[in-house]
């Protein structure tokens, strides 16, 4: 669960970000001092649950709200605010809860309850592709274990590809660099993967046709991908280094570097 908190006084945002921790351990809780700020971020890292103080300079909590439904007209938004008046502006746009200050753990658990749009739990395999360093696969916080190592480099070159459909030639010139004929080869590695992801429950993950293969990019998280829509994730988990073990990453990783430093 993502979660935003947004208030212009320190002290207020420092505590109700504790709160919400202490109610919701799992969050990733991203805190703004200004509404500015939170709007450019939601346009690149969609929230959850957004706690938010009302009375704000420039750009005050129902404006804000207005802003926020404008980018996800489904978002959840609780006032966190000293202010009881504001209480019919704040449901007039939707609002899912509205507390006053100062909010104790109870009453944000109970916000978190009690959300206006349910959040939906995805179900099945947690895939995740880590990209900067060494590159491995990960299904439910466990490394994928292929029979032959190259598979692996295959799935690496598809996902640096960004789920393009990758020809087979295409992905044998850039694999092995030679004019030998790995064909029959290249054929064991596609039935590896096929095998492999359906045991482990994941074959969606993965596209393979007669001419070729990718894949399904919105079905994994990857570090790459959140860095190229500027998640903070994404550009805190960049330190340099792309999938070092294969070559052909080079340009990626040189693409990446230039662009970063």
């Amino acid at each position: 669960m993502i979660i935003y908190a947004i208030d212009d006084e320190k002290n207020a945002l420092e505590y109700i970000s504790r709160k919400i921790k202490s109610a919701e351990p799992d969050a990733e809780i991203y805190t703004f001092d200004t509404a500015a700020a939170a709007i450019e971020s939601a346009k690149q890292l969609p929230f959850d649950v957004a706690f938010m103080d009302i009375q704000m300079p420039e750009i005050d909590g129902i404006t804000l709200a207005k802003k926020f439904k404008k980018i996800n007209p489904k978002c959840n938004m609780i006032f966190v605010t000293g202010y009881s008046e504001y209480t019919m502006d704040a449901f007039a746009v939707d609002a899912s809860g509205y507390i006053l200050k100062p909010a104790t753990k109870d009453q944000v658990r109970h916000a978190l309850d009690n959300l206006r749009y349910p959040l939906v739990v995805e179900s099945g395999p947690n895939v995740c592709a880590q990209c900067f360093g060494d590159f491995e696969l990960f299904v439910n916080g466990q490394p994928v274990r292929f029979k032959y190592q190259k598979s692996k480099e295959v799935i690496a070159f598809l996902v640096d590809r960004k789920g393009a459909v990758c020809t087979n030639n295409e992905v044998i010139v850039n694999l092995w660099e030679d004019d030998d004929d790995h064909s029959a080869y290249y054929r064991s590695l596609m039935k590896d993967i096929q095998d492999t992801f359906k045991e482990l429950g994941v074959e969606e993950i993965f596209n393979r046709e007669r001419a070729g293969a990718s894949i399904i990019k919105d079905k994994i998280r990857c570090d790459y991908y959140d860095y190229i829509k500027g998640t903070p994730e994404g550009i805190n988990a960049y330190k340099g280094e792309y999938m070092i073990q294969y070559s052909w990453a080079d340009a990626t990783g040189s693409e990446l570097y230039n662009e970063f430093y």
